[in-house]
C-alpha cells in the first residue's frame, strides 16, 4: 500500500525554550480540535500514489501527544484505520516522560500504537534543567520502563548535543544508559537556536562560536561511533537503529514520497502538491478541511528534492535508488551537482553514487544548497 499519515498534536504542558514547532501549553479545546481531527479524516480521500513496495506507517507528534487524554489519541488513530484501510503498519506515538503513565502506555498499545518515540533529550538533571524539560533522570527511565511493561519493544528515544554545559562524557553515558535499558533506535539533535524562541533572547548566536561548534561536532562524531559499536546503525544524519529498528515513517520523508498531513500546524505532500494547516488550533476547529497549497512540484522539482532528501541518508544517492524511484537514470544536472560536491569535499563516492563525508556531516546544509 504504501501510504504515510501525519496527525499533529500541538498540546504541550509547558512550551520548551528552545523548540518552534507549533505547540500550545494547556488543555483548552481539546475536545473539540479531536472532534475537527476525526472530521478532517473522514472528508478525506485516499489519494496517495500506491506503491506496493512500501508499507502504511502512522505517527503521531508534536506538540506532545502524551499530554491529552489517551481516549482522545485513540479515537483518532481508530478513525485513521477505519477510514483508509491501514494495516500492517507502522504507528508511532511521540511521548514525553513527564506526561506517560502506565495507563496511557497500555491504552496506545491496545489502540494499535507498536512504537514509542521518548522524549528523553538527556538523562543529566542539570541539562535537561537548561532545557526546560519537567523531567528528571529518574522519571526517563521509569518511562522506558513504563513503556516495555506495556507491550512495546520498537521504542526510540531522542538525545540532543551542543546544550551549554553539556560534555561529551555526558552524551555517551546517556547513550550507554539508554541502551542498557532496551531502547532499539536512537535520534540525535544538534540543539540549534531557532528565531523567535527563547533561547534565542537567552543565547543570541553563541553557539555560533567556533569552538563550541567544533566540541559540539566531536560530540556528534563520538556518539555516533559509540553506537555503531553497540550496533545502533546510522542510517541518516540524526539517526541510529538497530537492525529491523528504523523508523519507517521518517525514511519515507527521505524518499520524498506522499504523506497525508492530519491537524493544525501539520504539512501533507498528496498528487504533487506540498499543503499546510495554519498554526492556529481555533481557526483548525472551525475548519479542519481547509488547506492552504504551499507548492506544486514539476517532475524535476521531486527529482532534486529527492536527491537532496537522500543524501541525508547513508544510503545516499544512487542509479539503483533513482531508477526505483523514477524509473529513469540520474539526470545529467544532478550529475553535475553530484560531482561537484564530491570535488568539494562534502561528498565520497559510493557503489553507484554518492553520500556524504565526514565533512559533508559537518558542512550538511551547504551539501543541501546544490539542489535548491
Amino acid at each position: 500500500m504504501g501510504r504515510h499519515f501525519y496527525v499533529h498534536i500541538p498540546f504541550c504542558e509547558a512550551k520548551c525554550p528552545y523548540c518552534s514547532f507549533y505547540s500550545v501549553a494547556g488543555s483548552k479545546l481539546q475536545k473539540e480540535y479531536f472532534d475537527a481531527l476525526i472530521k478532517e479524516i473522514k472528508n478525506t480521500k485516499d489519494e496517495a500514489s500506491d506503491d506496493p513496495s512500501e508499507k502504511d506507517t502512522v505517527y503521531f507528534g508534536g506538540g506532545t501527544p502524551s499530554v491529552p487524554d489517551e481516549a482522545y489519541i485513540a479515537s483518532v488513530l481508530g478513525e485513521i484505520i477505519t477510514v483508509f484501510n491501514v494495516s500492517d503498519a507502522e504507528i508511532t506515538i511521540e511521548a514525553n516522560p513527564h506526561s506517560l503513565t502506565a495507563k496511557k502506555a497500555i491504552a496506545y498499545k491496545k489502540a494499535g500504537f507498536n512504537r514509542i518515540s521518548l522524549g528523553v533529550q538527556s538523562l543529566h538533571d542539570t541539562t535537561l534543567k537548561t532545557l526546560g524539560r519537567l523531567h528528571d533522570r529518574k522519571t526517563a527511565l521509569d518511562a522506558i520502563e513504563i513503556i516495555k511493561g506495556a507491550g512495546f519493544d520498537n521504542i526510540s528515544a531522542d538525545l540532543m548535543t551542543g546544550v551549554p554545559g553539556q560534555t561529551i562524557e555526558d552524551v555517551l553515558e546517556d547513550a550507554k544508559t539508554l541502551i542498557d535499558a532496551g531502547i532499539t533506535h536512537i535520534s540525535t539533535y544538534s540543539l540549534s537556536i531557532e528565531e523567535g524562541t527563547p533561547f534565542e533572547k537567552r543565547y543570541g548566536t553563541s553557539l555560533e562560536d567556533p569552538d563550541v561548534e567544533i566540541y559540539e561536532r566531536q560530540m556528534y562524531h563520538t556518539l555516533r561511533k559509540i553506537l555503531e559499536e553497540h550496533s545502533f546503525i546510522p542510517y541518516e544524519i540524526s539517526n541510529s537503529a538497530k537492525e529491523g529498528f528504523r523508523s519507517r515513517h521518517n525514511s519515507s520523508y527521505w524518499r520524498g514520497v506522499e504523506y497525508y498531513g492530519f491537524g493544525a500546524g501539520s504539512h501533507g505532500y498528496i498528487k504533487g502538491i506540498r499543503y499546510g494547516h495554519e498554526d492556529d488550533i481555533e481557526k483548525y476547529i472551525k475548519d479542519p478541511t481547509r488547506k492552504i497549497v504551499e507548492e506544486k512540484l514539476t517532475e524535476e522539482d521531486k527529482m532534486a528534492e529527492y536527491a537532496m532528501l537522500m543524501l541525508r541518508t547513508m544510503d545516499g544517492i544512487t542509479e539503483e535508488g533513482f531508477k526505483a524511484r523514477f524509473g529513469k537514470s540520474i539526470p545529467d544536472d544532478i550529475r553535475r551537482k553530484m560531482r561537484s560536491l564530491i570535488d568539494k569535499g562534502l561528498c565520497e563516492e559510493i557503489k553507484g553514487g554518492i553520500c556524504l563525508s565526514r565533512k559533508g556531516l559537518d558542512l550538511a546544509n551547504e551539501a543541501f544548497m546544490e539542489f535548491l
